[in-house]
Parts: C-alpha cells; sequence; structure tokens
C-alpha cells in the first residue's frame, strides 16, 4: 500500500489510537509499524483471538502486563555469557513478577475467554530465579546483604573497621600538638584512605603520608601514621566485596543465561497479549467486530463507522449501509458540501486496511468485506506547489496510474473528481474517468457535484447513486447515507447558515430563479417515491404483525383446545377404568364365595341349583366388565388417532403447491399453498384458514376418499337417541335468531371452542325457523365443517322444536 494512500486515509493516526492501548514499549513500538498486508488466514486467525478478548475487556477485565521495558539488549547479553548489571537483573525480575500476575489472571479467565489458554500454557514465573535475584539485588539495582553470607560477613567487618578509624582519628584531632596545624577540625578519604587536613606551615609535625593537596597547595591530606593499617586493613575488605559482588553477579547473570529460553517465551509471549490486548480494546471502544471476508470483490458494510471520526458531543460516528457488487460496482456519492461524503469514502477506505492489518472494524456482524490488492486513493485538492502544479494538473496526474493500473481486485476511492476546471469540461472528464475505472471492473467509490455522474446510475447498471441526507427544516446536514438517490447540493442553504450575507443569498437566488434543473427534479420524484414506499411497508408490516398476532393467539386457542380434549378424553377413560376396576373386584369376591359355597354343600339338586345360580352372576358379572372394557378400547381407539390417520407420511419433495394433505393435529383434509425446501417447511390452506404446520402432522392424500370423514363424526340421522334431553341454561346455550349466516356460524364455532374449554359436553344452539335457512347452514356446517367429534338433533317439543338443535359433544 503506498505510503501517501496511507496518510490521507490518516492510518497513522489510527495506529497512534491503537498504540495509546499498550501497556509495553515493545507493544507500542509494533503496533506504531503495522502493516495492512495480512493474507485472508492470518486475519481470521487473529480475530478468532481478538474476539473473545474483546467480549473479556467489555466485562472490565484488561490482562495486567504493566510496562515492560524492552529486554532485547539484555537477553543478548546473557547469551553472549555477559555479566549482568543489578538494572538489568531487577528488569528480569519485573519480568517475572508480571508473568506470574497474568498467570493468575490467565487461569482465573482461560474459561470464560478462549484466547487466554495457549498464554496460561505458555508462560512460566520461574520462581527460582525470581527469589534468587530479588534475594540479591535491590529495587534501585543494588547489591543487598542478604546477597551472600560472605558479603554480609565482609561488610559487617568494614563497619566495625570504620568505626575504629573514625574513633582514633577524632582522638587524633583532638591532640593540642596537632589542634594548630589543622586546617579544619574534621576528616575526610582521599584516595580512598582516612586522611586529616593539615596547613602547609604544620608540615612534619604531624607523623604520616601526603595523600593528596588542596587546590591552592595551601593544605595537606595527610594519612596519620597510626591508622595507617586500618586503611590498610579496609582497601583490603573493600577489594574483597567488589570480588564476591562481582561473583554474585555472574552467578545471577549465568541463572538467567539457563532459562533465557523460558524468559525469551515468557517476554514474547506478554508483548503478544499485550498487542492483542490492545486491539481487543480499542474494537471494544469502537464497537468493531469480526465480517465475513469474500474472495470474490464486493462489500456490504453495514452501520460502517469511521473510526477516527466523534459527533460533537463526543459520541460515535453515524453509521451507514454501503453496498457494492460483482454487478454494481461503483458508488457515486453526492449531496451538500460538508454533508459527509468524504467522510463516507474515507471509511471505505480505512476499513479495509483495518481489515488487511488483522483488525476488527466497526460495522454490524452481518457486514462483508473482501481483501483489495491495492487501494487507490485521489482527492481533488492535490496541488503540488513545489511540482508548479496547480489544482486541476495534481489532480489529474493523480488519476493516470489508476487508469492504467486498477484491476478488478483493487479499490479505487475518488473525492471530488474532476474539479479546479470549468464545469462542463470537469464534468466530462469525470464521466469518461468513472467509465474507465468501470470497464476496468474495479470496486470504486467517487463523490461530486456533477448532474451527469449522477445520471450515470440510471443509464449504466454498473453504478449506483447514493445520497448524503439534508434535514431541510434545519437546514443541516444528517451525515446519513441514502443509497439508489442522487443527492442535492443545497448550496444556497449551506451557504445560508454558515453565514455569508442576507443580502448575497438572495441575489443568488434571484439569479438562479424559481425553477429546478432536472435532475432536481428527478431527485424530488425519487424521494417521494421513496417515501411512499416507506409508508407502504409500514402499513405492510404494522398488518404483517397483526397477522403474527392473531395466529399467535388462535395457535394458543387450538393448543388449549386440544389439551381440554385430551383432559376430557382422559377423564372419560379413568371413569370406565374405575368401573372396571370395581367390577374386578365384585367378580373376584363372588368367585370366592361361590368355591366356598361348593365345598360345603352336598350334591344333589340343591347344589345344582346354587351352581346354576352362581354361575349366573359370575356370568352377569363377566358381561358388565366386558360391555366395560369395550365401551373403554373403543375410547382408546377413537384417540389413537395414527392407527386410522389417512392418506401416507410425506416428505417435502413429495409435497408441491395444489396437494392435497391431511393435517393430523386438526383432522381434516387440507391444500398446500406454499413449499419451501430448506429449511423444509410448508404453509397449507384449511377453509379459510392458512397454517404452518410440521413436517410430520401432514400425511399425503393421493385420493380424498381416503380421509373418510364419515368416521370422524355422526350425523342426527343414525345417532339422535343417544343424545338425551337438555335443560337450557345460559353457560350450555346461544340465541343465534337475527344474525346472517356467517356471523351466526362465527359465533357458533366460537361457543363451542368456549364449551369445549369448561368441559361442557351437551350444547343447545337456538336458531328459531324463519325461512329455514340460518338452522339448514348450521346444521350443514356441523356435519361438513366441525373439527369436533359431535352428535346433534332437533331440539324436543319441550327443548324448543325444531327451532333449536341439540349437539352432543363427544370428548
Amino acid at each position: 500500500m503506498k505510503p501517501l494512500v496511507l496518510d490521507k486515509l490518516q492510518w497513522p493516526t489510527l495506529l497512534d489510537l491503537l498504540a495509546g492501548y499498550t501497556q509495553t514499549t515493545a507493544g507500542k513500538d509494533h503496533c506504531l509499524e503495522l502493516k495492512p498486508n495480512l493474507s485472508r488466514d492470518d486475519i481470521e486467525l487473529g480475530w478468532n483471538q481478538i474476539v473473545p478478548l474483546k467480549n473479556l475487556i467489555r466485562t472490565g477485565y484488561v490482562p495486567p502486563i504493566g510496562d515492560i521495558p524492552v529486554l532485547t539488549s539484555t537477553f543478548r547479553g546473557a547469551s553472549l555469557g555477559q555479566t549482568l548489571d543489578g538494572e538489568s537483573l531487577r528488569e528480569v525480575y519485573g519480568l517475572l513478577q508480571t508473568v506470574k500476575s497474568v498467570q493468575r489472571f490467565t487461569t482465573d479467565f482461560a474459561e470464560k475467554c478462549s484466547t487466554l489458554v495457549k498464554f496460561d500454557r505458555t508462560i512460566y514465573p520461574l520462581p527460582h530465579l525470581a527469589t534468587a535475584i530479588e534475594t540479591a539485588i535491590s529495587p534501585e539495582g543494588e547489591i543487598l546483604d542478604s546477597a551472600s553470607p560472605e558479603l554480609l560477613s565482609i561488610r559487617r567487618k568494614k563497619l566495625s573497621l570504620r568505626k575504629t578509624i573514625e574513633t582514633e582519628i577524632k582522638g587524633l584531632l583532638s591532640d593540642h600538638e596537632v589542634e594548630n596545624y589543622l586546617q579544619d577540625k574534621f576528616f575526610t578519604v582521599r584516595s580512598e584512605r582516612y586522611v586529616v587536613p593539615i596547613r602547609l606551615d604544620g608540615r612534619g609535625r604531624v607523623k604520616g603520608s601526603i595523600q593528596d593537596t588542596s587546590d591552592s597547595g595551601q593544605t595537606l591530606y595527610i594519612e596519620p601514621e597510626a591508622i595507617k593499617p586500618h586503611n590498610e586493613h579496609l582497601l583490603e575488605l573493600e577489594l574483597n566485596e567488589k570480588l564476591e559482588i562481582l561473583r554474585i553477579f555472574r552467578e545471577l547473570s549465568a541463572q538467567v543465561a539457563a532459562d533465557l529460553d523460558t524468559l525469551k517465551a515468557n517476554y514474547e509471549a506478554l508483548v503478544e497479549l499485550d498487542i492483542l490486548s490492545a486491539k481487543a480494546r480499542l474494537a471494544a471502544n469502537l464497537d468493531c467486530c469480526a465480517v465475513t471476508i469474500h474472495d470474490q470483490p464486493c462489500l456490504k458494510l453495514k452501520g460502517a463507522r469511521h473510526p477516527l471520526v466523534t459527533t460533537p458531543n463526543g459520541g460515535k460516528a453515524i453509521g451507514n449501509h454501503i453496498e457494492l457488487n460483482s454487478e454494481n460496482h461503483i458508488l457515486i456519492v453526492s449531496g451538500p458540501n460538508a454533508g459527509g461524503k468524504t467522510i463516507v469514502l474515507k471509511t471505505v477506505g480505512i476499513l479495509h486496511l483495518m481489515a488487511k492489518a488483522g483488525l476488527l472494524i466497526p460495522v454490524e456482524e452481518e457486514s462483508e468485506i473482501f481483501l483489495p490488492e491495492e487501494i487507490y486513493l485521489e482527492m481533488g485538492d492535490s496541488q503540488n506547489i513545489e511540482a508548479n502544479l496547480s489544482t486541476f494538473s495534481g489532480h489529474v496526474l493523480g488519476l493516470k496510474p489508476i487508469l492504467e493500473q486498477a484491476g478488478p481486485r483493487d479499490l479505487v476511492l475518488l473525492d471530488e473528481l474532476a474539479v479546479g476546471t470549468e464545469p462542463q469540461t470537469g464534468s466530462a472528464i469525470g464521466q469518461a474517468v468513472l467509465e474507465c475505472v468501470a470497464d476496468r471492473k474495479a470496486l470504486g467509490v467517487v463523490t461530486t457535484h456533477f448532474d451527469n455522474l449522477k445520471g450515470l446510475a440510471m443509464s449504466d447498471p454498473r453504478f449506483r447513486n447514493g445520497s448524503m441526507e439534508f434535514s431541510v427544516e434545519t437546514l443541516k446536514p444528517t451525515y446519513k447515507l441514502v443509497l439508489d438517490i442522487p443527492g442535492q447540493s443545497h448550496g444556497l442553504e449551506v451557504a445560508e447558515q454558515m453565514g455569508l450575507p442576507a443580502h448575497v443569498i438572495a441575489r443568488a437566488k434571484d439569479l438562479r430563479g424559481e425553477s429546478s434543473t432536472e435532475m432536481d427534479r428527478i431527485i424530488e420524484d425519487m424521494l417521494a417515491a421513496k417515501e411512499q414506499a416507506k409508508q407502504e411497508r409500514a402499513k405492510f408490516e404494522q398488518l404483517r404483525m397483526e397477522t403474527e398476532s392473531q395466529k399467535f393467539r388462535w395457535e394458543q386457542d387450538r393448543e388449549a383446545l386440544l389439551k381440554a380434549k385430551e383432559k376430557a378424553s382422559e377423564k372419560i377413560r379413568n371413569v370406565y377404568q374405575n368401573q372396571i376396576d370395581k367390577l374386578k373386584i365384585e367378580f373376584r369376591d363372588q368367585a370366592d364365595q361361590f368355591k366356598k359355597l361348593v365345598k360345603k354343600l352336598p350334591s344333589g339338586d340343591q347344589l345344582t341349583e346354587l351352581k346354576d345360580e352362581a354361575r349366573d352372576s359370575r356370568r352377569s358379572a363377566e358381561n358388565k366388565l366386558s360391555a366395560l372394557e369395550s365401551n373403554l378400547q373403543k375410547l382408546g381407539d377413537e384417540y389413537k388417532l395414527k392407527q386410522d390417520i389417512p392418506g401416507e407420511p410425506v416428505a417435502i419433495d413429495q409435497l408441491k403447491v395444489g396437494s392435497k394433505v391431511y393435517v393430523v393435529s386438526f383432522e381434516r383434509e387440507a391444500t398446500v399453498t406454499k413449499v419451501q425446501k430448506s429449511p423444509p417447511a410448508v404453509e397449507v390452506s384449511v377453509g379459510l384458514l392458512k397454517i404452518k404446520p410440521a413436517l410430520q402432522e401432514l400425511r399425503l392424500i393421493k385420493n380424498s376418499k381416503d380421509t373418510k370423514p364419515a368416521k370422524k363424526r355422526s350425523t342426527s340421522a343414525n345417532k339422535t337417541q343417544k343424545i338425551g334431553f337438555i335443560v337450557p341454561s345460559p353457560t350450555n346455550s346461544i340465541d343465534l335468531r337475527g344474525q346472517d349466516v356467517e356471523r351466526a356460524l362465527e359465533k357458533t364455532w366460537a361457543f363451542i371452542d368456549k364449551a369445549v374449554l369448561r368441559g361442557e359436553t351437551q350444547l343447545i344452539l337456538i336458531h328459531g325457523h324463519g325461512t329455514d335457512v340460518l338452522k339448514r347452514s348450521i346444521r350443514t356446517a356441523l356435519t361438513k365443517d366441525s373439527p369436533y367429534n359431535l352428535d346433534f338433533r332437533p331440539g324436543e317439543k319441550e327443548e324448543g322444536g325444531d327451532g333449536v338443535t341439540v349437539v352432543q359433544l363427544i370428548l
């Protein structure tokens, strides 16, 4: 990617923002040098690591890495066998302490964040080395007394000897013979020896050797003869101390060298984690996410935001939808000045740079991108004073390589194309340039005010219009991109908003006149059509929501009815079963009594009579038991629908619009109205009702006669005698008189549905006589359209005669 393109797309500024989230110097240096040149595999691998870490960071947890210094030179010195100083050793100790903290963090959060698993297994805090350095080296890099017993012994001897020397030399300074020749009444150290300052005229008065003189030559620094042996011993101790310190440094350096591979792995792991953490923190703060990467040139950016643009109150930039593909591969963005056209163009550019560098991008998750091999950027302000080029000349020079080199896998960004010259010529050049770019099949985004470029999208499918929205109420841009509608410049409105004098604005309006350009009229018509379409969509959405709500309520009612039906049948089964159990007990009791009688009675006619009587009792009990078991079996058969379901199980490939099916849960025949192969889904019509049952609820009917509707319900012709007399009440009767047929049937089914839910089984429908139309319609519907098993008959005289229909629900 050319450095000039990176600069114009503000890539260095984004890297500064990213580097600000790092904690280590090495991590910061890496982020500042990040290049947008990764392969698709490397990008997706990086995203898979960043996303879990981003989610963890959003909960408030950040890896505690801290500021680890660059240890490259320290590691190099240890590998060459050099002796490390105290500061370098303390840096190694700091690294190990960070490793210890990070390891606790990775252990605690590895289950929540898969990215941390690798680091939890990679780093090791080397506690033996950390303890050795901590014991020997102070935070300031100095050797501690605890570094070794020998060092502690030497330093204690030095301290004791110094006290002895100072005591003796203080006694010397108090001597009257010496006191008269002292320059100052103090002692000092010269050439690592304790000395006293004597005036030049006191030379020879104090026994000892001269170690130094003052700059003026008037003061002699003499080592007294009496403390010379002590000074010699002190020098010997100091030499031994230095040798011991050197030994300790060498020993610690050797330990560092021995663990160098682990230390390097720790350091590299922490820097890598720091870089990943910075990328994740950037993504969390900008609401970035991973997207789908396509091999073929296309992009669908949903809610795309420029990462460096904020709103006036500090919020995130406005998100826009930008979509291009192999057919519509050049977006022409128009609209008012300062309306956001250039921001949209730069957003497309910098988001692709972020993706190619392995960063998550600020869009919605449903977005899609491709990885351009090259990004070409040319802006209409390409003035070059040093090269003696005007704005237009510099612009044309920038267009030349694009027209010669851009290809199908490149992204072309042209801002204010062909400005800087006479408008008619500029617009002609602009159109020719865009047609050339389109011929080269590159994806592109261009901003313009030229009407002829806006018109390209209306005549050439390779182009697509987009406009920056402008609020005529506030006279301010909204920064929202509207696809497929060209934009108006709103030049006068913007000039007025920016404070151009009112009389100048008025004169401009007079000069322009009241008539709009043809393009303005086209745009206004398109906006009006869009608004109308928006309103129609709103109406459709409202209707869809109401339909869904009604369907949901219907499903709930249907579920309740099915449950009530099952509950009623279970209740009946329980009643029968209880009676059977009682009869079985009674039968067993009678059998036992019979056996006892047989044993007690003698043979003869009396015994024969008793045997006959017992046999009759037994046969009576058996008949009762058999009758009840038969009734229970019939009831069970009635509800075991699968044994008698018409048709055959069906696969999705066997269905087509118009196929006849049987819906098991409805016990009704239906017609297929819609078939979806993947995922499998079917819509069927049951009368006027359309439903979407599960595929396993359907049976394919090759012949509609197979549905056997007569088995489902009885008619009044053959079951009337089973319906007993009913006393009307408010809960078991409904008055339908005076209703039209459609309304009366609607109320009838609603009344029966509620009765089923209450467990009512005997109902009265009051329809009157009239012309018999309502009566016939109700009874026909009960015969042909009822979803329930039921019988019905005309009312008895006491019930209302033929003016009512008595219904018996068989639950």
